[in-house]
This record gives C-alpha cells, structure tokens and sequence, in this order.
C-alpha cells in the first residue's frame, strides 16, 4: 500500500490563518512590562510568553518564514520565534 507523504508545516498559511482569525501581527507586540500574551510561534505551537525588550525588533521575512521576533516562554524562559499574537484574556 503506498503512503501520501505528509504535508509539510507552512508558516506563512499560519501566520495568515491567525491574522483571519483575530491574531495580531508581530509589528504591534506588547513590550516589557506589560505583561503576558499568547504567541504562535513558528513551529505552530501556542504559548503565553513576555517580551523582554522595551522595544520592537521585527526580523523580515526571509526564504524560512513570516516576519517574526523573539519572545521568552513564561513557563520555562526559553526564547520562541513569535510571528502572531493575541492578549492572554481571549483564547480560542
């Protein structure tokens, strides 16, 4: 029996299908201080996490992915490749 290889993780159709659904983009990311938010990072997991710079550093988009920036994990302080996000209050 032949297989279908699997379809491979697109994070710019992510990004976008978060965008459609009410995420926002990294451009209006909060900054430190002002609190926890949840972030799709780009392996397409969902985790609440801080910025812990007082300003905006955006990376471009790029032959890997979607404009992005770095955040930390509030559960284990590891740093994720943010490309959406939304406040904590309003999960899906």
């Amino acid at each position: 029996m032949k297989h279908t290889l699997p379809e491979r993780r697109d994070p710019y159709k992510m990004r976008d299908d978060a965008l459609a659904r009410g995420w926002q983009s990294v451009d209006t990311i909060p900054l430190k201080g002002e609190g926890p938010f949840l972030v799709l990072t780009m392996s397409g997991l969902v985790r609440l996490a801080r910025n812990q710079k007082a300003f905006r550093r955006v990376r471009a988009a790029d032959g890997y992915g979607p404009t992005r920036t770095m955040v930390v994990s509030v559960e284990t302080t590891n740093y994720l490749a943010a490309i959406a996000w939304k406040p904590a209050e309003t999960s899906d």
